[in-house]
């Protein structure tokens, strides 16, 4: 691996992956890198319009140009393709949002959330990430995933001291999922997510449709409609573009 373009990258993702413009010093120590090494790529970042330095503070924050290379692979993403007629299917018969994850890494990535008219904050949007095991839809993917125990332990040290995550219980968790045909979690006290997985090559899923809305909405007898209706948008993908 060349370390110069991973180095590069790494500094990027930090940039981009900021909530707001950034110092030097602060991106080298998160990447613990020297900062004459960071000040060189970010020099280099911005000669080719991926990063901007902000004239008064000195501080850095991403261009449209790192977008731009997002968006590309986002719109031609097969499983993004496949999915987004049986999407917006689901969001204007339930009315709440709904979204399309996919494993990436130890985490599930939205490809895509169609949110809901009805007002309620969300913490998620298409192009953030999730460790896998926190969301209904990275629960539906992983009860597929051959490589699930790993990914549930190195997310447990992740998340070590900083909430509780029983990696024994959730791989019992996982075996229910995979019995039932789908997963239901409460990310928050009033939020309640339910997921299906849409099935790939070799038993594996690849990717999750979720639908996710208040529990005051989505109340016992909803969740039963609502998965019905994953569950049937899952299968009629499958049926329709063939395993992805």
């Amino acid at each position: 691996m060349d370390k110069s373009v991973a180095r590069a990258l790494s500094i990027l993702e930090a940039v981009a992956g900021a909530h707001a413009p950034v110092r030097l010093s602060d991106v080298a120590q998160s990447l613990a890198l020297q900062k004459s090494t960071v000040h060189r790529i970010l020099r280099t970042l911005v000669s080719l319009g991926y990063v901007d330095q902000e004239p008064v503070t000195d501080r850095y924050r991403p261009t449209l140009k790192a977008w731009e290379i997002g968006m590309g692979a986002l719109t031609h993403h097969p499983v993004r393709r496949a999915a987004a007629p049986f999407l917006n299917e689901l969001h204007a018969a339930t009315g709440e949002t709904v979204s399309l994850t996919v494993l990436s890494g130890d985490d599930v990535l939205y490809l895509e959330k169609i949110v809901s008219p009805r007002p309620m904050s969300f913490s998620t949007r298409a192009g953030s990430r999730t460790p896998a095991p926190l969301a209904a839809g990275g629960q539906a993917i992983l009860a597929h995933e051959p490589d699930a125990a790993a990914i549930v332990e190195r997310v447990a040290a992740r998340l070590l001291n900083r909430r509780d995550f029983d990696p024994d219980a959730f791989m019992r968790e996982l075996a229910d999922v995979r019995r039932r045909g789908y997963a239901i979690s409460r990310p928050e006290p009033d939020v309640v997510a339910v997921a299906a997985p849409i099935m790939g090559q070799g038993g594996r899923a690849a990717g999750a449709l979720t639908i996710s809305g208040p529990a005051s909405r989505l109340d016992d007898a909803r969740l039963i409609d609502a998965v019905a209706a994953l569950r049937q948008a899952c299968a009629r993908l499958v049926e329709t573009v063939g395993q992805i």
